[in-house]
């Protein structure tokens, strides 16, 4: 692919110029009840072409790769004195590429969705389910030197059930294969565990799992640390650097240097190298993330933090957001309300970081008794729960979020 054509052309006309071309293919098998009913693979390409001359940029792309589309971009300028593109530098080499995942075949993904299936249908109904497999190769080059590609894949499994009239949904993603068995045998737990559920008012100790902290600080939380939300006067956490924000035993990084991370790459959207950056350390806030044009802002250095699709300009998102755990575990409590997940986290304040959720697939651990809940209200404020948040021991990857499960003080009102 002579991709480096684009950069003689822009340059040729006085511009600078960045090209991020990215194709992939994916494959995937449904279920409709216990029955299959898609395969599904797709096959794409396609590139992001940005130009800046005199303080102005200009942006196009498109999934057809011809000479008129730097020429369009030439014609979109718009003025922006922030925005410079990437130089070479040192760049990390996390694995984030599985040749299991990239040999599987539609008869593989078949026969790992019918056990998975399986197993459910051995205690329950089973609503739907699917498994699927991507692979993706991402090439960034610009005016100023900067040519790196690198190539990944993803697998993941999901599985809805019902036992009893309760329902419950189990997912999984990961760099590399994973045992399916153990999607479907959570997702029966966690239903087993919510059957015939009672209705009750609780105050006290409240554990959140990973899947249901995905929820709430993707809306509230993870947002506050980005720092055009923070320059925009939009994040809690502005102009906070050095304060005492939250418990002492909070420690948050951002990482996408990690082998089999979700989330990790050499580089981000915009060519910058991928780093671990201290968020929060011993609950003092320590940095906010950043793209170039953020930190060119505030006369910084980007993050890593500027991702992107070729159909998209550079915005900031993290890589891997890991909450630390501590040394403590559920056993460590005598009485705890347990939460797997919740529902409307989108209507969460993403300013204020106050919420009101319905909770699903819950129980109440008291005096070694487990004891199903019907849905309930969840309500509070992120960030003071944090004030007073207690992680747990043991990591679990959902998303872009790395968390154990963490112990706060709330309340449950039926």
């Amino acid at each position: 692919m002579d991709l480096e054509r684009y950069l003689k052309i822009g340059e040729k006309e006085g511009y600078e110029v960045e090209v991020f071309y990215v194709e992939g293919e994916s494959l995937g098998i449904d279920l409709d009840g216990k029955s299959v009913d898609t395969f599904e693979y797709d096959k794409s390409y396609g590139i992001g072409i940005r130009v800046k001359k005199d303080n102005k940029i200009g942006f196009a792309y498109s999934n057809k790769l011809d000479e008129s589309l730097i020429y369009k971009a030439m014609k979109n300028l718009v003025y922006d004195e922030y925005t410079t593109f990437s130089y070479p530098q040192k760049y990390p080499n996390p694995k984030i590429f599985s040749k299991k995942v990239y040999d599987l075949k539609e008869n593989d993904l078949l026969e790992l969705l019918c056990e998975m299936r399986d197993i459910a249908l051995e205690k329950g109904e089973v609503l739907s389910g699917g498994v699927s497999k991507s692979y993706d190769k991402v090439r960034i080059l610009n005016s100023n030197g900067v040519d790196i590609e690198e190539e990944s894949t993803y697998f993941s499994a999901s599985i809805s059930v019902m036992i009893e009239d309760e329902p419950a949904y189990e997912y999984k993603s990961s760099i590399d294969i994973f045992d399916v068995k153990e999607i479907s045998e959570k997702a029966i737990k966690l239903a087993e565990l919510s059957k015939k559920g009672e209705k009750i008012n609780y105050k006290g100790t409240i554990i959140l799992s990973p899947r249901a902290l995905r929820g709430l600080l993707g809306y509230t939380f993870i947002p506050a640390f980005v720092a055009e939300n923070v320059q925009r006067g939009r994040s809690y956490l502005a102009n906070k650097i050095g304060e005492v924000i939250f418990n002492e035993n909070i420690n948050i990084v951002d990482d996408g240097t990690i082998d089999y991370y979700l989330n990790s790459g050499k580089c981000d959207g915009e060519g910058v190298a991928t780093q671990r950056t201290v968020l929060v350390e011993k609950g003092i806030l320590k940095n906010y993330l950043y793209d170039i044009k953020r930190a060119n802002k505030e006369k910084k250095y980007s993050t890593g933090n500027g991702m992107r699709g070729y159909n998209t300009l550079p915005y900031i998102s993290p890589t891997n957001f890991i909450i630390e755990e501590g040394k403590e575990d559920k056993e460590s409590f005598s009485e705890y309300l347990y939460i797997n997940d919740v529902i409307g986290a989108h209507t969460s304040n993403p300013i204020t970081g106050d919420f009101s959720v319905e909770i699903q697939n819950s129980y109440l651990y008291k005096d070694g008794e487990t004891i199903p809940i019907k849905k309930g209200l969840f309500s509070g404020n992120i960030f003071k729960m944090f004030k007073e948040a207690n992680p747990l021991k043991g990591l679990e990857q959902r998303g872009k979020l790395v968390s154990p499960e963490i112990a706060f003080n709330g309340e449950i009102i039926s």
